[in-house]
């Protein structure tokens, strides 16, 4: 029988041994998870360096990797396939995936207002969207664009077939463009051309002009972080978590826009800080909505995701899915925004 003093003895020893062996670490503890961006890194992406950055994800218990991505489409693929448990992929993107089977599901809008627009030198002459009847426009003959023009077209009375077309490589579009063989070509906002098409414009003393298609009744979203259908129900915690910290990354950005870029070059010093600027400013203009001032960033309204789910179908010829499997709203929080009036005046004067 043991006695009080044994019995002593071994709790107090194996205190001490409990006392003396290594506690599982705080990184050991977290979840990790992976975010593949739509394409490589640039200013729209600061957001996430920011919640890594300064701890946002950490302090969520999650430890997050930022990968580079190789397209919307590359991208909606790697998350359907459970390979990466978050990405940005567009919504058009998410709605065609889901119209085919595709597990996927938009959690919050990274640039909530439309994207797309005509890109032309001041002195073609190109103001409305029925300017460009008579005009030449190149453009990749698989790009995405060239899939919903045709509807933008028909939204504003344009008939398609009296623009010519010029089918070119993506990489030569802004040469083609700036050496006049053409008179205008598609901009997208919330990627990285029309950051190089400005940029170049500044430099070589040019003034451009956007017909951006949001100003006409095109009322869609950019892009969003999408996630897989399997992690949503089995883990909603940990998707609430990534996006919430991720959109605090966001806040925290439009507050403090130079820290913010400083972080983003910090993690990424090959990118050139001119061109990361105004894809940072994109990023920002994107985000500050009316709705995202009512709801909270990352809002996607039920109307856009409406109009683009009846867009996509009739475009693609795929039965509509329902809109509650293509989007959720659920972990939006609303929060305060401040605009510094010099941020406020950099976005106005945006071309």
């Amino acid at each position: 029988m043991k006695t009080v003093a044994g019995i002593m003895g071994a709790v107090v020893g194996g205190l001490a041994l409990f006392l003396l062996s290594p506690a599982p670490s705080e990184a050991q503890a977290r979840k990790k998870v992976s975010m593949q961006l739509d394409w490589v890194v640039s200013g729209n992406h600061a957001g996430f360096f920011v919640a890594k950055e300064k701890g946002l994800y950490a302090a969520s218990g999650l430890e997050v990797a930022i990968n580079r991505g190789f397209g919307s489409g590359d991208t909606a693929k790697v998350v359907a396939a459970g390979k990466s448990e978050f990405g940005s992929v567009t919504i058009p993107v998410v709605i065609t995936s889901r119209g085919k089977g595709a597990p996927l599901v938009a959690v919050t809008a990274l640039y909530a207002k439309a994207p797309e627009s005509f890109v032309s030198l001041e002195e073609k002459g190109i103001r409305h969207p029925k300017d460009v009847v008579g005009t030449r426009f190149a453009e990749a003959p698989g790009g995405s664009l060239m899939v919903t023009w045709p509807a933008f077209a028909k939204l504003v009375g344009v008939d398609p077939n009296k623009v010519t077309f010029v089918a070119v490589e993506p990489a030569t579009k802004p040469a083609v463009f700036f050496g006049g063989r053409v008179d205008w070509i598609f901009g997208f906002r919330s990627g990285g051309l029309d950051a190089v098409l400005i940029a170049r414009a500044r430099r070589e003393g040019k003034r451009l002009r956007f017909v951006r298609w949001e100003d006409y009744g095109w009322k869609t979203h950019g892009n969003a972080i999408t996630t897989h259908d399997r992690l949503l129900k089995d883990d909603p915690k940990v998707v609430g978590d990534f996006v919430d910290a991720t959109l605090e990354g966001y806040r925290w950005t439009i507050e403090h826009p130079d820290q913010a870029l400083d972080i983003l070059i910090k993690a990424n010093p090959e990118i050139d800080r001119t061109a990361a600027r105004l894809t940072l400013l994109f990023a920002i203009e994107g985000l500050l909505t009316k709705a995202a001032q009512e709801h909270g960033l990352g809002y996607m309204e039920p109307d856009r995701i409406a109009f683009q789910i009846d867009l996509m179908s009739k475009l693609l010829n795929f039965p509509p899915p329902r809109a509650e499997d293509v989007y959720t709203n659920r972990f939006i929080k609303k929060r305060p925004i401040t605009v510094t009036p010099a941020l406020q005046a950099e976005l106005n004067a945006l071309p």
